[in-house]
């Protein structure tokens, strides 16, 4: 299996501090929570996905650029948890142009969404099914989280998705076979009767 970084955004909670400190915190991801629609198919994440996630180096990024580092926990300039809800984070900004510029966007309210970039676990991930025939894809383990990021437009890249697609098509032919194997165990019940 080729492990590939895959990356997610959604609305999240980012708030600024009211004191003087340039400090912003919020849920980087939150639990139980879908992602939004992907075509046919939407994501959550299980509150256990990040039961051995590799959380030992993770950087806080303003919009994906490896160049624009707002924190890292390694530094102790970034702070994140798990918890009941998701992954908190507490990050410490550094006095710098375009760390000053993203912290009067979020007092406005002018930037208010996360990403994270991520690497799925081996039989990190389970497909279902939802009420409207869409396919529902459940991550219920992380293996690694490389970066969160603060977003001023939240994007799926098609690189990103990709990987979940290709595991869709493998779903969707799974779900294919046990329809097949069942009508033909229905057919054969019928001439044993």
């Amino acid at each position: 299996m080729i492990e590939r970084l895959e990356i997610r955004s959604f609305d999240a909670e980012i708030r600024a501090n009211e004191n003087d400190e340039m400090i912003i915190e919020g849920y980087a991801l939150k639990f139980n929570s879908f992602s939004q629609s992907f075509g046919n198919w939407r994501e959550v994440i299980a509150p256990e996905a990040l039961n051995n996630c590799d959380l030992s180096d993770v950087r806080c990024l303003f919009d994906h650029d490896t160049s624009k580092v707002l924190g890292r926990n390694t530094a102790k300039t970034l702070e994140i948890k798990v918890d009941d809800v998701g992954l908190y984070f507490k990050c410490y900004l550094p006095n710098t142009s375009y760390a000053k510029d993203l912290y009067e966007s979020i007092q406005r309210g002018d930037i208010n969404q996360m990403s994270f970039g991520f690497f799925v676990a081996e039989n990190g991930e389970k497909w279902s099914k939802d009420s409207n025939g869409g396919y529902v894809r459940t991550l219920t383990a992380i293996k690694k989280i490389y970066e969160i990021s603060i977003v001023s437009v939240p994007a799926y890249e098609d690189t990103n998705v990709e990987v979940a697609k290709r595991s869709l098509e493998n779903v969707q032919k799974g779900f294919e076979r046990e329809k097949e194997l069942l009508l033909l165990q229905l057919e054969l019940e019928k001439y044993d009767m």
